[in-house]
């Protein structure tokens, strides 16, 4: 297999790691928007390449050579982006993927990692990769026109990994909840949120290539958690003071619990089937 990983943050480069007892059957090229991490990232692969996914001329000398692309795409810096930022990363770049395909024959299979926050709020209830997507205006929106470019592609094998938040090594949950100790809070914490082991998400990955998955697939722990669960235990085990809830949820604010059915059923077995002693609340935007 020649495989690129476009995009090496915090999953892509998991991935990258996980796949190095593979090398050197595997021929490896790993791309970033920031030369700076070159150094880095060499020592992993047989090629890295500095490749902003909408140039296509850097994206297509990034795939020139690879039989399977991995799309860990995610807006550049560490601050919240707007709409249209996500629009130039997720859509634009797809946008230029599909008019590099009929140059790209060797490139038989694509799989993408989504996010499970297309759901929208369910008010609590289960939802699966059946379910109608409800995405918020803006954010929520792109991703899912993302999602619609890469599903109008016929002629190779797409896979979309919907992945819940992220949490590992380098993301403590505890450091970012202690800040809420003895705090009061609006609203009583109900909200469901959905968690993922970074070591899953790349597993995941691995599989989807090995196996070829194709179509949907929901990345998730088997734990859904209410928001006071949460920071409940994060605040217990550090020793300190609970939240005070003040009242009841707006509507709308229920979260969704998402079954991870599929995954298992395509053979996959979580690392991490719960939330363990460390963890991180990945962005802003709880899945």
């Amino acid at each position: 297999m020649d495989l690129t990983i476009v995009g090496c943050g915090y999953v892509g480069l998991a991935l990258a790691e996980r796949l190095q007892p593979r090398r050197p059957q595997l021929k490896l090229t790993l791309t970033t928007t920031n030369s700076e991490r070159l150094e880095q990232l060499d020592p992993l692969a047989d090629r890295v390449e500095v490749c902003d996914a909408t140039n296509p001329m850097q994206l297509l000398a990034a795939l020139r050579q690879s039989s399977s692309a991995v799309f860990c795409l995610g807006p550049k810096g560490d601050r919240q982006v707007d709409a249209n930022g996500y629009r130039h990363t997720f859509v634009d770049s797809f946008r230029c993927l599909t008019s590099l395909l009929p140059q790209l024959r060797e490139l038989r299979q694509i799989v993408y990692t989504g996010s499970c926050s297309i759901y929208g709020d369910a008010e609590g209830d289960w939802v699966d990769e059946q379910t109608p997507p409800a995405p918020s205006r803006g954010h929520g929106d792109v991703l899912l026109e993302s999602e619609h470019l890469l599903s109008g592609i016929s002629d190779r094998r797409v896979c979309i990994l919907r992945l819940g938040a992220l949490y590992g090594p380098g993301r403590d949950l505890d450091r970012r909840l202690r800040g809420l100790a003895g705090l009061e809070r609006p609203g009583n914490g109900a909200t469901y949120s959905n968690w993922l082991h970074v070591a899953d998400a790349a597993g995941a990955l691995e599989a989807a290539l090995n196996a070829e998955w194709a179509g949907l697939v929901n990345v998730v722990n088997d734990e859904p958690i209410q928001l006071r669960d949460l920071v409940g235990r994060s605040l217990q085990r550090q020793g300190l003071a609970p939240v005070r809830w003040l009242g009841q949820d707006e509507p709308g604010s229920g979260g969704r619990r998402i079954r991870n059915t599929r995954l298992k059923q395509l053979g996959y077995q979580l690392q991490h089937p719960r939330l363990d002693q460390s963890g991180v609340l990945a962005t802003s935007q709880v899945p």
